[in-house]
């Protein structure tokens, strides 16, 4: 056997460490991919809604969320139910690929429903990632290092937005000065569906790059059968409804904002600054892929130290105080007059939103037996993701249109999004941390 600085056991099983962060990589590449996907939308808005037939900001905003989070919400919990039984890499591979297509699909349609329709489909494809993709690290990871390697791949978000600002700005910039593009077999495209087949296709090559992830034997079960039916779900559940809801609700707060953020943030610098999306693409860019996933890594660094010093609830103790620093940060940013003063906030405020998404995954799977990992996280992405993805790009846009009736008080409605939402999301954490407390101690059974 190697020295453990070569290799790591875990229950028996050995993996090398260079094997288990090569797994790591993959799954963050899968992970950057789907939010490139999601999000490149985002960066659109302004030529789909122009070729599209003069969308308002509220059927566009339908787009970027209902269309893609009905279908992802509808999926996800038998998505986290074949997870917790079934082999967790072909779940992932099967995903990527439909997801990829989907993206693809969205750069042929021509109407309004056709994008709508090709956008649920994106969603189903994306629900079947995370549960499969995090039940597979709490196997190769002890419990000690998983909240590294959680947050490691949970820093995807962060890297997908800054790909996708430092790419698709400065492209989207460019395809605008060109009426369309011909493409062979396809035709003539406009130059936003030109971008969704550009980040579509390369996503069925990382499906085939999933394929080489081995499935580990799955540890910390509660009994022998592998696998636990809906009433032992639900008991679950119940017995720790104070820990689910308190989290939960903080967390909407938090996904609800930062959702509402990334939704909109690239169209409040060109509509109330006059930048250009290659300026806002290049700089947040830059911005959201070195300090948002410095930000994850830190907040799985951090929590990691807390847990080797028997301060096992950590990770959500780390989330309740990035959640009162982001308050004022928050706030304030879209109602500053100076676009570079805005900009200089967003670094601090995008360092402490990156802290959160891993940390959650990883106290999820610390409380959740082996037959419960996909499900809690199914779980999560049906509570907490499907109201946030659903709601918080329709919140900015319904203040602007029928309260402000203001196209440029955008960052007025980010800004009261901002003093509701990390209230909420501070307060319910805090009171929550008792109960997480609680679920850890009944965890112990089967750690």
């Amino acid at each position: 056997m190697s020295t453990q600085s070569q290799s790591q056991v875990v229950s028996g099983q050995q993996f090398s460490d260079r094997y288990m962060w090569y797994v790591v990589i993959v799954l963050m590449i899968a992970s950057t991919l789907s939010f490139i996907d999601r999000q490149i939308l985002n960066l659109m808005i302004g030529p789909v809604k122009r070729d599209l037939g003069g969308l308002s900001d509220t059927q566009v905003s339908l787009i970027m969320g209902l269309a893609f989070a009905g279908f992802y919400n509808v999926v996800s919990y038998p998505a986290g139910r074949w997870a917790d039984s079934g082999n967790r890499r072909g779940i992932m591979a099967a995903g990527v690929a439909v997801w990829s297509f989907m993206t693809a699909l969205c750069g042929l349609a021509h109407t309004y429903v056709m994008l709508f329709l090709a956008r649920m489909g994106v969603g189903v494809g994306e629900a079947a990632l995370a549960p499969a993709a995090n039940s597979l690290l709490s196997d190769y990871f002890p419990r000690d290092k998983l909240p590294l390697a959680i947050c490691f791949v949970s820093a995807a978000p962060f890297l997908g937005q800054g790909l996708a600002n430092i790419i698709g700005g400065p492209l989207i910039q460019h395809l605008e000065s060109v009426p369309s593009t011909i493409l062979p077999v396809i035709g003539e495209v406009y130059s936003w569906q030109f971008v969704f087949l550009a980040v579509g296709l390369p996503g069925l090559l990382v499906a085939l790059l999933m394929l080489t992830v081995r499935e580990p034997k799955r540890t910390g079960r509660m009994s022998d059968e592998g696998k636990a039916s809906f009433s032992e779900v639900w008991s679950f559940v119940k017995s720790r409804w104070q820990f689910f809801t308190l989290i939960f609700l903080g967390y909407l707060g938090l996904s609800t904002q930062g959702f509402a953020l990334f939704s909109w943030i690239a169209e409040y610098f060109v509509r109330n600054h006059q930048w250009s999306k290659g300026e806002f693409g290049l700089t947040y860019g830059f911005i959201s892929m070195t300090v948002g996933f410095a930000g994850s890594l830190f907040g799985g660094w951090l929590s990691m130290r807390l847990i080797k010093r028997k301060r096992l609830d950590g990770t959500l103790r780390i989330v309740f105080f990035a959640a009162l620093c982001q308050l004022p940060l928050a706030v304030t940013m879209t109602l500053l007059p100076n676009a570079w003063a805005s900009m200089a906030m967003m670094v601090p405020l995008t360092f402490l939103m990156a802290m959160p998404p891993g940390l959650i995954i990883t106290a999820l799977q610390s409380i959740a037996p082996n037959e419960l990992r996909g499900q809690s996280v199914a779980f999560y992405m049906i509570v907490v993701n499907f109201l946030s993805y659903t709601f918080a790009p329709t919140l900015p846009a319904l203040l602007n249109d029928f309260v402000f009736q203001d196209e440029m008080a955008l960052g007025k409605s980010i800004s009261v999004l901002a003093a509701i939402n990390y209230t909420i999301g501070a307060v319910c954490i805090g009171f929550g941390l008792r109960y997480f407390r609680r679920a850890l101690k009944a965890a112990e059974a089967w750690h």
